[in-house]
């Protein structure tokens, strides 16, 4: 895939092959409309999507093929079994401990946005099942904006069911910033959260539009 990936020297042909199947896959079945335009990915950016389906982050990868995007999986999926590590590895996602707080996700994600690459992050951390609102966000979205400096891309997905299309929308990208001087940096990353948070949900009409 592409150059510099995190995960270069683990593909091979039947990791192209499966990213291949996943995008015709994406385009037959789900058939992803973009409801409005669509963010030039000419930079890092980390995308915020809500988790409605385990295929949100396929979708929004369907949208730019040949870009190595990087979608975030709890590693007790991902390590599940000998499958499904080369499944994810050869998706190019990486994997987050959400029980123990490991930092290895940060760290890869870093790695990644620092290659030109992309990032899609689930800010809510566990599946939205009612697919109604969002969850509340966590910070690690805006940890990660704020060490990278990358900017974060909001996305509104609609939770799917066949026949229909699957619906998604995108935002206007998000720069943090720098954090003011003598603000503390636990209300600040609330409040950039909040912010991102904001704009996924202000959204929604345009995707159900």
């Amino acid at each position: 895939m592409g150059k510099g990936s995190v995960w270069e020297t683990r593909l091979g042909i039947s990791g192209r092959f499966l990213r291949v199947l996943g995008w015709l896959v994406a385009n037959t079945v789900q058939r992803p409309k973009l409801c409005g335009p669509k963010v030039r990915l000419d930079e890092p950016t980390i995308f915020a999507i809500r988790h409605v389906g385990l295929m949100d982050p396929l979708m929004l990868m369907a949208k730019y093929p040949g870009k190595v995007l990087h979608p975030l999986a709890a590693v007790d999926y991902f390590e599940k079994n000998a499958f499904t590590r080369w499944f994810y590895k050869s998706a190019q996602c990486i994997p987050i401990d959400r029980k123990n707080g490991s930092q290895e996700w940060l760290d890869l994600s870093m790695k990644a946005l620092a290659k030109g690459e992309s990032v899609i992050i689930a800010p809510e951390g566990r599946r939205n099942k009612s697919g109604k609102g969002v969850l509340p966000f966590r910070w690690g979205v805006s940890i990660l904006a704020e060490k990278s400096g990358a900017r974060v891309v909001p996305v509104w997905n609609e939770m799917w069911k066949f026949p229909h299309r699957y619906r998604l929308a995108m935002g206007e990208p998000i720069y943090l910033g720098s954090m003011p001087e003598g603000c503390s940096r636990g209300d600040w990353l609330h409040v950039q959260t909040a912010r991102i948070q904001d704009a996924v949900e202000a959204l929604e009409k345009r995707a159900k539009a």
